[in-house]
């Protein structure tokens, strides 16, 4: 066996891999755009009433109001605070960044279907060589 048929090898075995990993995950990072939406960045007030620490913002043509979670972050007196809310459901806002599982998925699938295309040329290379 020489070089270029082990190449060849590799390189299918990449492919398969690497494809059939990142399709699926780019798939699911498209899923979870579509279902959460898109962020857009807002401002929140962060008040405390009654011992309890809520936000407020206005999105969607109306005021909202939430008590904060506890892995939220809050800012120990009342304020503003930098958070987003979702373009689907303007109810649904939250203190800090948005989730990340969509960037996370969509990156471990670009890293895999790029091997996977990488490969893919490596198992076609002996073709033409």
């Amino acid at each position: 066996m020489d070089t270029l048929d082990t190449l060849a090898l590799v390189g299918e075995v990449l492919s398969w891999v690497g494809l059939g990993i990142g399709l699926p995950l780019l798939l699911l990072a498209m899923l979870i755009r579509a279902v959460e939406g898109p962020w857009r960045s807002i401002e929140i007030a962060i008040v405390e009433r009654d011992g309890s620490v809520f936000a407020r913002w206005f999105a969607g043509g109306d005021f909202h109001e939430r008590p904060l979670r506890r892995d939220e972050f809050a800012t120990p007196e009342e304020g503003w605070a930098a958070g987003v809310v979702s373009a689907n459901d303007p109810a649904r806002a939250r203190v800090g960044d948005p989730p990340h599982l969509r960037r996370v998925v969509m990156t471990l699938g670009i890293v895999f279907a790029g091997v996977g295309v990488i490969g893919l040329i490596g198992s076609l290379l002996p073709l033409f060589l």
